[in-house]
């Protein structure tokens, strides 16, 4: 398993009574996908949905999500819901987790209950069919009062289901009971109505007799409901999460490693973050690689086009498709040394393919690793890729490498084009030759490259070399740190490059025009910068491409890998891969970016 999705409803708000994806690798720091947006809506019967819950059917290769048919936000409030509200679960089901069908519902409740609450849904080998439970506020015989009860039910399909019979009763009320089954036992989870705590407990058979497992961290946690329980990528540690409805503050992870034992330990606020949406009661299916990377592909995540950590992304159009270079991310003090090229058909989906080089390899004789900031340029259909190595005495160089495809194989140039001793023997001022980036007009191809000051070098005809002669520093560019582009719109050259420094949050990505490709360039403001209210930090080094027989440009640039929280140290060099569309304003200039 290679991953996790947790569907959940966000509150009582507009449109939070309805079904959010979250997706994760680790099982404790959560990605909303579709744009914190439901991907799941009914507008019938109680016009919304709580507790949804997943299953996944083997047998039929199918997934079934469940969910409460009821609103709080339509206003009929918590006593209506309770003691006559809907009878019906919703039933949604899928063959590949990302198209659904239309959502039906289903009957469950027995006569005369007030509610179905919280189903869930585990499979008894026993009886070759899924057990599905629920809560329902029921008076039986007896009973002064309605009470909530535990009911359950067979069914093979989510369509038809057994008489339902009353499961679980206590003293107190009881809700949201959740179940996994490890090693011989079944393990429980439920909360009691009545003293807002979870209640853990053991039994060998679904609908045998249980016992209570005594648990010092939930009978001290109070105000606490919709428990979810699931392993953990080490294969033995369990994480139970259980919202603080109470507190409004969210779920909580508690992790254990020995269910018979009770003992949970509540997680460190560092070491989860459930997402930008506060999450409500919901369900965890554990996914394969296939699954998490179809909903990856599938619902779109505030702009992150690639999964994993990558930067300095180059963005190009050759034959019909779409190809990024990006920078290999996640090694400390950037110190990767292999490039790798992704493809789209739609520019939405990209797929990683050839690895293009390895700079700590015999492929690159001049480098010994630090692969940074790669760009790609085709000329009279040679693909020509220009990366950023470090040489033996530890300076910064740009080399040039050569294919026939824009997937490669590559065949690097024994040397590098533009070194720091060829910045002191052309009197360039220069920090570091890194960042190049490609402008092409008529039959001749420039490089703009630098760090601290910014430069531009005319190439050679063959691509494999620059023309020296033509090599100076670029004026104008305000706050220049690095990664200077260039494109020509209606006459006027657009610059943009990156300020401050990459590690820092406040990396943002600024605009000037001019009307020579040589500058001076004018100043006007930052088109791209941090949004610290969607945890969006570091935004910059940055390409913009023009797309084919389109007045349309798209930027893919790189911020902080996301959750931000999952890197306390180094986040630098944690980052991801983002795209998003250039606009311009009536006076042709470009508009800050929307992100």
């Amino acid at each position: 398993m290679a991953g996790y999705l947790f569907v959940h409803f966000i509150g009582e708000g507009e449109q939070g009574e309805q079904v959010y994806f979250s997706l994760s690798r680790d099982g404790m720091y959560w990605k909303d996908l579709n744009n914190g947006k439901p991907v799941l809506q009914w507008d019938k019967g109680e016009k919304g949905v709580r507790d949804p819950f997943l299953v996944r059917d083997e047998k039929n290769n199918k997934y079934y999500l469940i969910a409460t048919d009821l609103c709080i936000h339509q206003g009929k409030g918590w006593q209506v819901a309770q003691y006559a509200g809907s009878r019906d679960l919703i039933v949604w089901e899928s063959n590949d987790l990302v198209h659904w069908s239309e959502p039906r519902n289903c009957t469950v409740g027995i006569e005369g209950a007030g509610c179905v609450w919280a189903p869930e849904a585990i499979f008894d080998h026993e009886k070759n069919a899924f057990f599905v439970f629920w809560a329902s506020m029921v008076q039986m015989q007896g009973d002064e009062q309605p009470k909530q009860r535990i009911y359950a039910s067979y069914t093979t399909d989510f369509r038809t289901f057994s008489t339902p019979f009353l499961y679980m009763e206590r003293e107190n009320h009881l809700i949201d009971t959740t179940m996994i089954y490890e090693n011989g036992w079944y393990y429980r989870v439920t909360k009691d109505e009545t003293t807002k705590r979870l209640i853990l407990e053991k039994g060998t058979a679904i609908t045998g007799d249980f016992e209570q497992i005594r648990s010092v961290a939930l009978e001290q946690l109070e105000g606490v409901e919709g428990p979810e329980m699931y392993l953990l990528p080490d294969e033995k540690t369990w994480c139970l999460i259980a919202d603080r409805f109470a507190e409004h503050k969210g779920y909580l992870p508690l992790l254990c490693s020995n269910l018979q034992s009770g003992e949970f330990r509540i997680a460190a606020d560092a070491e989860y973050d459930m997402g930008q949406t506060q999450k409500r009661h919901g369900g965890v299916l554990r996914l394969t690689d296939e699954e998490y990377m179809r909903l990856w592909n599938a619902y779109t995540l505030d702009g992150q086009i690639l999964e994993g950590q990558y930067a300095d992304p180059d963005l190009a159009f050759f034959n019909g498709k779409v190809y990024l270079y990006p920078t290999t991310d996640g090694f400390d003090q950037w110190s990767g040394t292999e490039f790798y090229v992704f493809s789209s058909q739609d520019g939405k989906y990209y797929t990683r393919e050839n690895r293009i080089l390895d700079l700590a390899s015999e492929q690159v004789p001049w480098a010994i690793g630090s692969a940074w900031a790669p760009c790609i340029a085709e000329k009279n259909g040679k693909y020509y890729f220009y990366f950023c190595g470090k040489m033996q005495n530890q300076t910064s160089a740009i080399g040039v490498a050569v294919a026939d495809a824009p997937e490669g194989p590559f065949t690097a140039q024994p040397e590098p084009i533009l070194t720091m001793e060829l910045m002191k023997q052309r009197g360039i001022k220069m920090g570091q030759t890194i960042d190049p980036s490609i402008y092409k007009e008529g039959d001749k191809v420039w490089l703009l490259f630098g760090n601290s000051h910014p430069a531009i070098v005319q190439l050679t005809d063959d691509m494999l070399n620059i023309l020296p002669e033509t090599m100076q520093n670029l004026e104008g560019a305000y706050d220049f740190r690095e990664a200077i582009t260039v494109f020509k719109r209606n006459g006027v050259y657009h610059f943009t490059w990156s300020c401050d420094d990459t590690g820092s949050e406040d990396y943002h990505v600024n605009y000037g025009t001019s009307d020579s490709l040589c500058g001076p360039i004018e100043f006007h403001y930052p088109i791209l910068e941090k949004r610290p209210e969607k945890q969006m930090f570091g935004t910059g080094h940055h390409c913009i491409t023009k797309m084919p027989d389109q007045d349309r440009y798209l930027i893919a640039y790189h911020r902080f890998a996301t959750p931000v929280k999952k890197y306390p140290e180094g986040k630098g060099y944690h980052r991801e891969v983002c795209l998003a569309e250039i606009t311009f304003g009536a006076d042709g200039m470009i508009q800050p970016v929307e992100i």
